[in-house]
């Protein structure tokens, strides 16, 4: 029996993974991150309407998610409905930029892992270069509509704060062709070596959590849950619950009903349903090379659905962009925002007395994918490592769940 710890490399952020051996098997798995930043505590006594600037420095890469999810939470409060405008927008860039966290995960950190061949060797790899090429046009697609990325304000109780243009639509069109034709020509093919490689190493099989998955559904797919077979086309938020963390790590664990569940696009492709998506899952479960399937043909369904939503937005333009004239100081209440971020379901609640935020809280998605164990239960990750054989492979299956632990200890 001997203990490998794993310092993992090209993440957002510090995580070590500890692995148990015996007899040439991963007998037990820890996923420890190390660091805490505190955004919750932060936040505590300040004025409301700050939050729409702090929260979305939680995460570099996913940090328009938790704008979004923390406008909610305030119009949940206030009682307020953004324009139809304003929601269109919000949901171009918030698809945005998931479809650029996708296409940066598949090309900067799977591939040059699996595949050998010079097109995906970073830095100099065309695959490698035309990724951060396309990516790049995505974010300043986003900085169009919401003035800056990362770390955007502009949604704000009742609306947002841009009003785009013409010239505006002309671009994001231009942009998601360039997607859609990257899409089309390589990333398919991408996906189909991929594929080939996962059955030449077994990996079809292997990497397999607990077959629980769960979405919130704001994205093109509504919200629900896969547990024991069956789809659930309800998500009750008050029956999820963070438990204590144990000592090896600072990620509080996430539980729904008292159980670990899954999210993300594997969750959401399910719930669409996708027929692939939903075939491969019969036949091999929540497997390594069944969770890279759906979260590359995810940015195919998101070219689709943005497709139709900037094309409603185009006859919109001339709504008004903000409901709400001006917030109120004197605010009491309880809010609850729940978003379909990148890696997969996020959940902000506030209380807020006199204007002030009481209590915030924040639940990420790598904290159900990456959180540690609690007292019954190992955590997603750490149960889909189990009875591997290979470090690599291990270290493949953790990528998987596309690993961000600045979000996992926020």
């Amino acid at each position: 029996m001997r203990i490998e710890r794993l310092l993992m490399q090209r993440v957002e952020g510090e995580a070590e993974l500890q692995l148990l051996w015996k007899d040439g098997i991963v007998e037990d798995a820890r996923i420890s991150i190390p660091t805490s930043r505190g955004i919750e505590k932060v936040l505590i006594g300040r004025p409301y309407m700050d939050a729409l600037v702090i929260v979305p420095r939680v995460c570099g890469i996913c940090g328009h998610a938790h704008l979004m999810a923390c406008v909610q939470a305030l119009e949940d409060i206030l009682g307020v409905v953004p324009t139809k405008k304003a929601r269109l927008v919000r949901t171009i860039t918030q698809s945005l930029e998931v479809l650029q966290n996708h296409i940066k995960w598949f090309y900067l950190f799977l591939m040059p892992e699996v595949a050998q061949a010079d097109i995906y060797r970073p830095y100099r790899g065309k695959r490698w270069i035309d990724a951060i090429e396309v990516s790049s046009r995505i974010t300043r697609a986003i900085a169009l509509l919401s003035g800056q990325w990362p770390h955007a304000s502009y949604a704000v109780p009742g609306g947002i704060t841009s009003s785009p243009k013409p010239s505006d639509i002309v671009d994001l069109g231009l942009t998601l062709d360039l997607v859609k034709g990257f899409f089309q020509e390589s990333v398919i093919e991408d996906i189909r070596k991929f594929l080939e490689f996962c059955q030449s190493e077994g990996l079809m099989h292997k990497g397999k959590a607990y077959n629980r998955l769960l979405s919130g559904g704001n994205l093109f797919n509504g919200p629900g849950y896969y547990m024991d077979r069956v789809i659930h086309g309800r998500l009750k938020t008050y029956m999820v619950e963070e438990a204590e963390p144990p000592s090896y790590s600072l990620a509080y664990p996430v539980r729904y009903k008292g159980l670990p569940f899954e999210t993300g696009p594997l969750s959401r492709l399910l719930l669409l349903p996708d027929p692939e998506v939903r075939h491969m899952h019969r036949k091999y479960g929540d497997s390594f090379g069944v969770r890279v399937l759906a979260r590359v043909k995810e940015i195919g369904h998101l070219v689709g659905f943005l497709e139709g939503v900037i094309k409603e937005l185009k006859d919109r333009l001339s709504e008004p962009s903000n409901s709400l004239k001006r917030p109120p100081k004197e605010v009491k209440g309880y809010g609850l925002g729940v978003v379909e971020a990148a890696r997969g379901t996020l959940i902000h609640s506030i209380t807020v007395e006199k204007g002030l935020i009481r209590e915030y809280r924040i639940i990420t998605p790598s904290q159900w994918n990456l959180g540690p164990r609690c007292e019954k239960h190992l955590g997603v990750a750490e149960k889909a490592m189990i009875g591997l054989d290979r470090s690599e492979y291990a270290k493949l299956v953790l990528r998987s769940f596309d690993l961000c632990s600045v979000c996992t200890t926020h």
